[in-house]
């Protein structure tokens, strides 16, 4: 769900409670499209998100959100030209719609207070972070949006800001039944569509909520609608507005059947009654636990797509190869044949007419003893076609050592690629990246960027995936082939478990236990369910996976990242889900 006008309004209200009067300290660009600000207030620190992330747009305080950037966009130094050392007076949201506009007073240049506004829309694909003067001029903002994009208003700097155009919509804490009677009984619609369309700020959802708290069915045709029905309507809107004028927020997590997060809101939705629900104290909170995960991975796709891009053409370049390789070992299918015929030629010359075409014998080579007909070139003396036998035999026995020895190195590489793609969905940071981004150019995939030796390495840490068993048993998963690597060969001891996926690429897991400790069922069961969600058979059931105790698996000198070899294991078969995953994350 989006950010509707009530969810916002709860979000004010925790702002305001918390941070009107606190002190702006720093100011941050943590992405292309997201601000972070210090906000320092009776003592505490707050951090404030605000994304204009067209997937995720959304502002909240955030304890999750970090600064991993080095160099701050032109964006993010105006702001602290204009902002830093700010003091927070006022947040608002004009006319219940999805914009904030938060009032600061920060000193100019010259030593004077001066009035600024930071605004944010959250609009989809149309959100946007303005900084804003006392008279309305856009001092810059985080897209620019020129006249080519948008012929309703321009967002650029020194152009004059106003808000996006309303759509003729209402305020919904200001109306009266007369106007909502008169409003709703006029649209030639379903009611709960007449509801949102006719309010800013409200979604389908607490519009279908509203129908179902009146009793009245939403899909009913609001012009065909008696005033009994559109005033009991009213009854359940106003009841539900009422919460929002007195503050009366109940910040509500939706949860399926495997306790995964489908939805929330501020307040208790009968809708879904048949849900689990989870009640948050905090709006922020239940705000970033739904999106943060979702705008994380969104944010690392779109910064990983050129790599996935690159990736995909090598596989399809490694699998042509494979099928080249297995054409030619295919093709050398006959050799044995060709040494046949240029034996008994060789044998029998002295019987092959000359310019014969083709020669009848008894094949002494092969039993049962029957007669082979061989093809001859009539051109040729019976010796010269035994010696173009024998070179053919020879030919195609060097094709198939090579090709042989060819097809294992394309397998190799595909498997490689194949279980970087795989990775690829594990990435949480920009550091990970930068992992993969350096194990690829250690590997040949990728050619090195101009500058790139000037930047900074890599930091190391411990950046392996941290589970905790049931039993208590911590449970480690490798994100990348460079971390399976230093999972297995350095971090693991020979006696803890090792498992992996049968035949396919996925991450290394290793379940730390002490010497000589026998792994009960249920953390077996637990960590092989890992193993099998970070593979290729995620989405699979009963999937095969291997495991041993560390000692029994080897790294092959010269093998690529990752790849390793493993002796005296057996097999377990799982199903993975998402839902038992996150109950094991630490």
């Amino acid at each position: 769900m989006a950010l509707d006008g009530i969810v916002l309004a709860n979000i004010i209200y925790e702002l305001d409670t918390l941070l009107v009067n606190g002190r702006i300290d720093k100011i941050y660009q943590i992405e292309k499209e997201d601000i972070l600000l210090s906000v320092r207030n009776n003592g505490t620190s707050y951090k404030l998100l605000l994304t204009a992330n067209s997937n995720y747009p959304r502002l909240h305080l955030s304890l999750l959100a970090k600064n991993p950037s080095l160099e701050p966009p032109m964006f993010c130094m105006m702001l602290r030209k204009h902002l830093s050392g700010g003091r927070i007076l006022k947040i608002e949201q004009p006319d219940f719609e999805r914009i904030v506009k938060i009032h600061i007073e920060a000193t100019n240049e010259l030593g004077d207070k001066e009035i600024k506004y930071l605004i944010i829309e959250i609009m989809g694909r149309h959100s946007n972070i303005m900084l804003i003067k006392q008279d309305n001029t856009i001092l810059d903002s985080i897209k620019h949006i020129t006249a080519d994009k948008s012929s309703v208003r321009e967002v650029l700097p020194n152009r004059t800001y106003f808000f996006p155009p309303n759509q003729d919509k209402l305020n919904p804490l200001t109306t009266d039944k007369e106007t909502f009677i008169t409003h709703i009984g006029s649209k030639n619609l379903p009611l709960y569509k007449c509801i949102y369309l006719s309010y800013s700020g409200l979604s389908p959802v607490i519009a279908n909520e509203i129908c179902l708290k009146a009793k009245v069915d939403g899909e009913n045709i609001g012009t065909n609608s008696s005033e009994a029905i559109l005033s009991e309507l009213y009854d359940a809107f106003e009841g539900t507005l009422s919460l929002v004028k007195k503050n009366t927020f109940s910040p509500q997590l939706y949860l399926n059947s495997d306790e995964l997060p489908i939805d929330f809101y501020s307040m208790g939705l009968e809708l879904y009654d048949l849900y689990t629900k989870k009640t948050f104290s905090s709006v922020s909170e239940l705000v970033e636990t739904y999106n943060f995960e979702k705008s994380n991975r969104f944010n690392v796709a779109q910064k990983t797509s050129d790599i996935k891009k690159l990736i995909h053409t090598f596989v399809d370049r490694a699998v042509r190869k494979k099928h080249i390789q297995e054409k030619a070992l295919e093709d050398c299918a006959n050799k044995d044949l060709y040494k046949i015929y240029g034996e008994l030629l060789t044998a029998y010359s002295h019987q092959v007419p000359s310019m014969s075409k083709e020669f009848t014998t008894m094949n002494y080579y092969q039993e049962p003893y029957n007669e082979i007909v061989i093809p001859l070139d009539d051109k040729l003396s019976a010796i010269q076609n035994a010696q173009h036998y024998f070179k053919l035999y020879s030919k195609a026995k060097r094709t198939e050592i090579a090709a042989a020895e060819q097809l294992l190195q394309v397998e190799e590489d595909i498997k490689y690629l194949q279980s970087v793609l795989l990775s690829l969905d594990l990435l949480e940071t920009k550091e990970d990246i930068a992992e993969l981004r350096a194990e690829l150019l250690e590997m040949g995939y990728l050619k090195k960027r101009k500058g790139l030796s000037k930047k900074r390495p890599v930091k190391k840490s411990l950046p392996f995936l941290h589970f905790k068993a049931s039993s208590g048993y911590d449970i480690y998963v490798g994100k990348n082939n460079y971390q399976n690597d230093e999972l297995t060969m350095k971090f693991a001891k020979s006696s803890d478990l090792w498992l992996h996926i049968k035949d396919g690429p996925g991450s290394h897991v290793i379940v730390k236990l002490d010497h000589n400790t026998e792994i009960d069922d249920e953390t077996l069961i637990e960590a092989a369910s890992l193993a099998a969600y970070y593979s290729s058979g995620k989405l699979s059931s009963n999937v095969a996976i291997d495991y041993t105790i560390k000692k029994n698996v080897k790294k092959v000198p010269g093998a690529k990242p990752g790849m390793v070899i493993y002796t005296h294991f057996k097999t377990v078969y799982v199903t993975p889900t998402e839902g038992q995953v996150k109950k094991l994350m630490i």
